[in-house]
């Protein structure tokens, strides 16, 4: 625990033995002026008679007193039990509608929350992208498409084979 220590208050005496009163003096006021005082500004309370407070003038009645209620008016005992009654209901309702407020800022935040995380879900591809389907054919789908490319080739083959024909013969009238 830390202390204070006060070293304004300290008792301790300078002896000046052999020197003049008139150099006793100029060293009081010179030690005087090295202690050094907080500026006015700094000071938490100004002695200045301005900076007090106005004492305030006695009154005669008790203001924080409520006014005594005469017990044996009826009608004025069942007004305040109703102003009462609507002060709690008032209260009530005021509360409620923070409640209400509070609901619908958990709602909000509830669905703001599943709409990020669907959000994220399709970020990384996994909601709505169905997997593609390895393809797998069987040995008479392959044979079929086999043929269908054996016959693709024996057509081209004959093509080939009649251009070929064609260009023989136009060159052999040509060089008669």
């Amino acid at each position: 625990m830390a202390t204070v220590i006060d070293l304004t208050q300290q008792h301790e005496i300078v002896e000046f033995t052999g020197s003049s009163n008139e150099d006793i003096n100029y060293a009081t006021t010179f030690w005087q002026s090295i202690q050094l005082q907080p500026p006015m500004e700094s000071r938490l309370v100004s002695s200045d008679i301005k900076q007090r407070l106005k004492v305030a003038p006695a009154s005669s009645l008790a203001r924080n007193v409520p006014p005594s209620i005469p017990e044996n008016s009826a009608v004025l005992h069942n007004f305040y039990v109703r102003a009462k009654t609507m002060e709690h209901y008032e209260e009530y309702n005021r509360v409620q509608k923070f409640a209400e407020a509070r609901d619908e800022d958990k709602q909000m935040l509830m669905r703001r929350r599943e709409e990020r995380k669907l959000r994220e879900k399709i970020s990384r591809n996994m909601g709505l992208k169905p997997k593609p389907a390895e393809i797998v054919f069987s040995p008479d789908e392959y044979e079929a498409e086999a043929a269908d490319t054996n016959d693709m080739d024996a057509l081209k083959q004959i093509d080939d084979f009649e251009k070929k024909k064609i260009n023989d013969t136009m060159e052999d009238s040509d060089s008669d």
